[in-house]
């Protein structure tokens, strides 16, 4: 599903015209639909269970990474100019990026009526790659507008009491970022 806007950080270096590396944090939500039949396996009150199951919240379970799923990253970048203006003020380039990190989700649970607003945590790892153009303006200011494809594996998510989930997923982001760039 889209969502509102959400907010990423991004801190990078190009070593020459072509290579980079970025350090960049991406403030994503999770949200599990309520209702949805899953496949829950593993064990509640001493019991093992291994079966698809429906989620109600009422009775069940309401989980959500709505604070942040949040992936820290450290991506590998290459870009290729596409069009520079006579006067070099406004560059269009072909970006692309490839990286991994952790996720430092913070997650909102109810589980059996009981819930916990847990604390920012590293929860597992990330990878993803990311595309898009990058416009260059002034040699001082930029804008980047990329679709990006992550892999996010949650390995130990903290739960109710002593709990803990295990969960992956998918996600795509179509991100637009304003930035400043400083040459030297």
């Amino acid at each position: 599903d889209l969502t509102i806007p959400q907010y990423v950080y991004r801190l990078g270096y190009f070593f020459n015209d072509k290579y980079g590396i970025e350090i960049n944090f991406d403030h994503v939500k999770y949200v599990m639909n309520d209702y949805q039949t899953l496949r829950v396996k593993g064990t509640i009150h001493g019991k093992y269970i291994d079966k698809d199951t429906t989620i109600s919240p009422v009775d069940f379970l309401r989980f959500e990474h709505t604070d942040g799923a949040n992936f820290l990253m450290l991506n590998f970048m290459r870009r290729l100019q596409l069009f520079q203006s006579k006067n070099n003020k406004h560059k269009l380039s072909a970006i692309g990026k490839i990286g991994g990190g952790i996720v430092i989700p913070r997650t909102d649970v109810t589980l059996f009526g009981n819930r916990v607003d847990n604390r920012f945590h590293i929860a597992g790892y990330c990878a993803g790659t990311e595309v898009g153009i990058r416009y260059e303006a002034y040699k001082y200011f930029f804008m980047e507008y990329t679709g990006k494809g992550v892999f996010a594996n949650y390995t130990k998510v903290l739960t109710v009491g002593s709990g803990e989930a295990h969960h992956y997923f998918w996600t795509f982001e179509n991100i637009l970022v304003l930035g400043v760039q400083i040459p030297f």
